[in-house]
């Protein structure tokens, strides 16, 4: 059975915003930021040390997070920004940690 859930994005405590999250047992370091001129987000990932995974990755809904990156830091998952009641298709202001979140997307077991 696959296990869902998602990061801990508080929209109220504003951008930049740090926080770390365990992933299939992996801790790691998130840094969300957000750039109103285009309106989306970028997410810096690190490892549980510090050291950068994943630099400015844009958040782009539907699409995961961790696509393109091989390294074996990073736990075999998914993060993938979407909206479960289908009101949204983009992860911009006013959506990202409201409506779409970036879900945590487990392998089958």
């Amino acid at each position: 059975m696959a296990r869902i859930s998602r990061l801990p994005i508080d929209v109220e405590a504003g951008f930049p915003q740090r926080f770390q999250c365990r992933i299939a047992g992996v801790l790691l370091g998130f840094e969300v930021r957000y750039n109103p001129a285009g309106d989306f987000y970028t997410v810096d990932i690190m490892d549980q040390t510090g050291d950068v995974i994943v630099h400015a990755k844009p958040v782009i809904y539907g699409a995961d997070l961790f696509a393109g990156v091989v390294d074996d830091r990073l736990p075999d998952m998914m993060l993938i920004a979407a909206d479960t009641a289908g009101a949204h298709e983009h992860a911009g202001h006013g959506a990202l940690g409201v409506d779409v979140h970036l879900w945590i997307m487990g392998p089958v077991a």
